[in-house]
């Protein structure tokens, strides 16, 4: 961890305060918010896709389980146990 010995005097400091220009906060904010406005329906895309492809993922299987375990056997056919 750096350690800093030196101190800055406070002309420094306000001078360098008076500098800063307004508009760059500004752009700031603007780049936080269209961040927030592109990255929340991304998510939401890529949240439902994958919702989307578990719930076909599921349906496939269980039709597939369907078609495997063949038509219901009739009552006179089952086995007596």
């Amino acid at each position: 961890m750096a350690v800093v010995n030196a101190t800055v005097p406070v002309e420094r400091i306000s001078a360098e305060a008076r500098r800063v220009d307004g508009r760059q906060a500004l752009a700031a904010v603007g780049k936080v918010l269209a961040t927030l406005l592109l990255a929340l329906p991304y998510a939401a895309g890529w949240f439902l896709h994958k919702l989307w492809m578990g719930l076909v993922l599921v349906w496939m299987a269980g039709t597939v389980g369907w078609r495997d375990a063949g038509p219901p056997a009739a009552p006179d056919e089952a086995d007596p146990t």
